[in-house]
C-alpha cells in the first residue's frame, strides 16, 4: 500500500478533525463523543487516484476503510477473467467490516473509480473496541445487516426481473424523492456505463440496448452520463 498518501487526521481546534469526521459518520451516528474519541486514536487519513486499489480479494484485512469522497468499485472475477462489480461505494461509505469481523481474507477487491478520500481505523482498534464497546458493535453489526440486505435484493432482482425492468429501476433509484411524482428530473450516473452494466448483471452492449428502447418509448433523454427522465410513473411499469 505504498502509493497511499497517509497523515494523522488529527489537526489544530476545538475538536480534531478526525473526532469530527467519525462523529458525522453515518456509521457511527449513535455513538457517544467520547466512544468517538477513542475511536479516533491512531486513525490515519490518505487519498487515493482513480484506477488504485485499495485492497486485492485474498489479501488479509487490515483496517476498516471508511469513504470520505470518490467511489469505489467492489469486484470479484469469474473463472474466464471477467470482472464482475458487486457494489459502488460513494462518500459516507465503509469497506471491510466482514473481513474484519470474520477475520478472513477480504472476498473482493477493492478499486477507486473516481480520486478518493479514505479515514483508516486499524483491525487491532476497532476489534478492541468491539469486544468492549456494544454501540460500536451495534453500529458495525447494523452495516453488515444492511449489506447482506442490499445483497438480498440483487439477488432477487437477477431472479425475478429483466434487464430492462433492472435499468429502469437502477435509473429510477438515482432519482431524488421529490422525483417521485411525475415531474422532469434529470440524473447523471454516478459511473461509466460499462460497471453500471456489470452491476445489474448485464453486458455493456445490452445495457445500452436498454437505454436506447427506454428513450425510444419517450420515457428518458440520455445525453452522455446524463438521463432526463420524462415519465417516471411510466418508467416504474415499464415495460408494460
Amino acid at each position: 500500500m505504498e502509493a497511499r498518501r497517509k497523515n494523522s487526521v488529527n489537526t489544530r481546534g476545538a475538536l480534531p478533525a478526525s473526532e469530527q469526521f467519525l462523529g458525522d459518520f453515518p456509521l457511527f451516528a449513535d455513538l457517544k463523543r467520547n466512544e468517538i474519541k477513542r475511536l479516533a486514536r491512531g486513525a490515519v487519513s490518505y487519498e487515493l487516484p482513480r484506477g488504485r486499489v485499495l485492497f486485492h480479494r485474498g489479501e488479509a484485512c487490515a483496517a476498516l476503510h471508511l469513504v470520505v469522497s470518490g467511489q469505489v468499485k467492489l469486484s470479484v472475477q469469474t473463472a474466464r477473467g471477467d470482472e464482475k462489480v458487486i457494489e459502488l461505494v460513494g462518500a459516507g461509505g465503509s469497506l471491510g467490516e466482514v473481513a474484519l469481523l470474520m477475520k478472513q481474507p477480504y472476498i473482493m477487491t477493492a478499486e477507486v473509480i473516481a480520486d478518493a478520500g479514505f479515514v483508516e481505523l486499524g483491525r487491532d482498534a476497532v476489534l478492541e473496541q468491539l469486544a468492549h464497546n456494544v454501540n460500536f458493535l451495534r453500529c458495525i453489526l447494523g452495516e453488515v445487516c444492511r449489506r447482506l440486505n442490499q445483497r438480498t435484493r440483487d439477488l432477487e432482482n437477477c431472479l425475478l426481473l429483466n434487464g430492462t425492468q433492472r435499468v429502469a429501476g437502477f435509473l429510477l433509484s438515482q432519482a431524488p424523492a421529490n422525483g417521485s411524482t411525475g415531474t422532469l428530473t434529470t440524473i447523471t450516473l454516478p459511473t461509466k456505463k460499462s460497471i453500471i452494466a456489470s452491476r445489474l448483471n448485464l453486458t455493456h452492449e445490452h445495457f445500452s440496448r436498454i437505454l436506447r428502447e427506454i428513450q425510444t418509448a419517450g420515457l428518458v433523454e440520455v445525453r452522455g452520463r446524463q438521463i432526463r427522465l420524462l415519465d417516471v410513473v411510466r418508467l416504474r411499469s415499464f415495460p408494460e
